[in-house]
């Protein structure tokens, strides 16, 4: 009798036991993941909503966001220093994956390409991107537009070769990129002097928009992203690039391989979220903390909650 009691209690101990460890590993911490992104409004938004629903789903994370430009962000991510960026498809081609231009200046043919090649390469896997175009485009004020009937790069091309005063500030990188400036003069047939340019050695398009918002140094067109926060509030035009000539840079979470096979729930737990940000979306969303002053992460949170993306 006293045997069979010492057995069940023994049994009882085993199955406490069991349930505890149990327990233990469902409710323990997942992570910590380390999230990085640029320096930029958009960078700290798209960050922040990553932040809050990998919290919501029970990681602890590491914020790093406002890491530093793009370069040292993608040396970081490749030296597993950071598990998770938000990144831009076009920019595959500066990574290694080889591809024809056209295939950059497809959204969906560039998506496949680079993340083929970081995931068969490095071990790097690009997740559902939202259908934001960041590219690189030219802008004027809506009043120069309505002025000059100049909507398109077409419309623009033939002001330029009709004579039209042009003052363009724009980066170097974009001034000599065959797929940037020289593209737009090849593929629209126009040509414009090293007088009708201001060419910086950055590519802060904040300070080139306030060239063309102030008119500075007579200033009338402006590289611009597509996604940039002060169009709208600045009251300006992105000119339609009807033959796609930049690389489309779609916005997208990427994760260090490792990671996305300890937790694979990663890779579907920001779709819903990326796949609402269109253009539009992202401009206003910019607009709130690159020229309203709103807090980056206040903003991620009411629109995850607006969205019912977040509880």
């Amino acid at each position: 009798m006293k045997k069979r009691n010492l057995v069940l209690i023994l049994v009882m101990m085993i199955i406490l036991i069991s349930s505890c460890s149990q327990a233990t590993t469902d409710n323990a911490t997942k992570g910590p993941i380390t999230v990085a992104t640029m320096i930029d409004s958009e960078g700290a938004i798209l960050g922040n909503m990553l932040l809050l629903l990998m919290e919501d789903s029970g990681f602890e994370v590491e914020n790093k966001i406002g890491f530093g430009t793009p370069d040292i962000l993608r040396k970081a991510l490749e030296s597993n220093e950071v598990d998770l960026v938000v990144d831009y498809t076009g920019s595959g081609q500066y990574y290694g994956a080889v591809a024809a231009a056209a295939v950059w200046s497809d959204p969906q043919l560039g998506y496949e390409a680079v993340q083929t090649f970081d995931k068969e390469t490095n071990n790097i896997e690009w997740l559902t991107p939202a259908p934001a175009n960041n590219t690189e485009m030219l802008a004027v004020t809506k009043s120069f537009s309505e002025e000059n009937d100049i909507r398109t790069m077409e419309d623009f091309a033939e002001y330029v070769t009709n004579g039209g005063e042009v003052k363009l500030i724009c980066s170097a990188s974009f001034s000599d990129n065959p797929m940037g400036l020289l593209g737009y003069q090849n593929a629209y047939g126009f040509q414009l002097t090293s007088d009708q340019m201001i060419v910086l050695s950055h590519g802060n398009t904040a300070e080139m928009l306030k060239a063309l918002y102030d008119g500075s140094d007579g200033v009338n067109v402006s590289l611009v992203y597509g996604t940039d926060g002060s169009l709208q509030e600045m009251d300006m035009l992105v000119l339609k690039d009807s033959k796609n000539v930049p690389p489309v840079y779609l916005p997208a979470p990427v994760l260090r391989g490792e990671v996305a096979e300890l937790y694979p729930e990663l890779r579907d737990l920001f779709t819903d979220t990326f796949e609402s940000l269109d253009l539009e979306t992202l401009q206003s969303l910019n607009a709130r903390v690159a020229f309203g002053g709103e807090d980056a992460k206040i903003v991620a949170e009411e629109y995850l909650k607006e969205k019912g993306l977040l509880d």
